[in-house]
């Protein structure tokens, strides 16, 4: 899909990934927070990171990409107040 196709959902707070992205890494919108988090899973780190963002940081050539997927939360996702983001 196109960065345009994934934008409503990553608006919702689904997380989006491209296929292009090493790792497994994703981002999603934290509407409690209001900022864009950023989840990364370096090669030498069995955890992965969050970086939280007031602005959506991608590259160009993210941007024109092709390869956007919406992500599905795993089962155990929990946030603030034990709710789930995506049921």
């Amino acid at each position: 899909m196109k960065f345009a196709e994934v934008l409503d959902s990553l608006m919702e707070g689904k997380p989006i990934s491209r296929t292009g992205w090493e790792n497994n890494n994703y981002i999603f919108y934290d509407k409690d927070d209001n900022c864009f988090v950023f989840v990364y899973y370096p090669d030498d780190l069995e955890n992965g990171y969050e970086l939280g963002s007031w602005v959506l940081d991608l590259r160009p050539q993210d941007v024109i990409a092709d390869d956007w997927d919406i992500d599905i939360w795993d089962a155990d996702h929990i946030v603030d107040a034990n709710k789930k983001v995506d049921e």
